[in-house]
């Protein structure tokens, strides 16, 4: 059974639709935070796509409209900024922002699962290099579930590969997050088989893409596509 891969970020950008930018108003500092954005998470998504010619599904609107990587009925799922929100727009959000996304995503695997392949699905995500004054030792995480074998073996090609590119970076698993924490991937596993869907959450440092070390960044970047290439060819033989 091949193995195939694609490539999805929840977090890309920060973009507010302009009939929503009454929300921001005299706050549109938060849209250039972190609470707003994966700093590095879509440049990093597009990168892998466009160098292993992998689908990318990406969400450009800011998370602080709605939450595209938290499941329906999550208090994560509206932020601050709209939780307030009356019913309907609530809903009107969802049917925009929300649901097009995990819809053209389910839609793919389950075309791909038909023709009898695995998919590899890798959500791109950056993380904070501190949270509330602690600092997170992980440089790459890679957040999957355990219980799935076919996520376990993955994980375990995918850490190894990244560790052999360089055996000095902070690969660890389920940091700064656990896997099996609510989650896109989280979502997919309760519709597809775990012989055939593997989901995965990439997490990278955000102090790559930030301390304007543009080396640094290329050098993650080169050795998460050599990684990614690597279990996708023996996925393949």
């Amino acid at each position: 059974m091949a193995l195939c891969c694609i490539l999805t970020c929840e977090h890309a950008g920060n973009e507010i639709p302009g009939e929503y930018a009454f929300l921001f108003a005299g706050k549109e500092d938060v849209l250039y935070s972190h609470k707003a954005i994966d700093f590095g998470a879509g440049w990093l998504a597009r990168h892998l796509a466009r160098r292993l010619g992998l689908p990318l599904y990406s969400v450009t609107t800011s998370r602080l409209l709605v939450e595209g990587n938290r499941s329906l009925g999550t208090q994560e799922l509206f932020s601050p900024y709209t939780k307030e929100l009356a019913k309907e727009e609530k809903q009107a959000l969802l049917e925009k922002y929300y649901f097009p996304h995990r819809r053209e995503v389910e839609a793919k695997i389950q075309e791909e699962t038909a023709a009898g392949h695995q998919v590899l699905h890798l959500a791109i995500h950056t993380f904070t290099p501190a949270l509330e004054g602690e600092v997170r030792p992980a440089e790459v995480g890679i957040l999957y579930d355990p219980e799935r074998s076919l996520e376990e073996r993955l994980a375990h090609q995918l850490k190894a590969h990244l560790q052999e590119a360089n055996p000095e970076r902070k690969v660890l698993f389920n940091q700064p997050y656990p896997g099996s924490a609510d989650g896109f991937p989280t979502h997919l596993r309760g519709k597809f088989d775990q012989n055939h869907y593997a989901g995965f959450e990439l997490e990278v440092n955000q102090k790559f893409f930030l301390n304007g070390d543009e080396e640094a960044w290329r050098q993650v970047l080169e050795e998460i596509t050599q990684a990614v290439q690597a279990v996708l060819q023996a996925g393949q033989a």
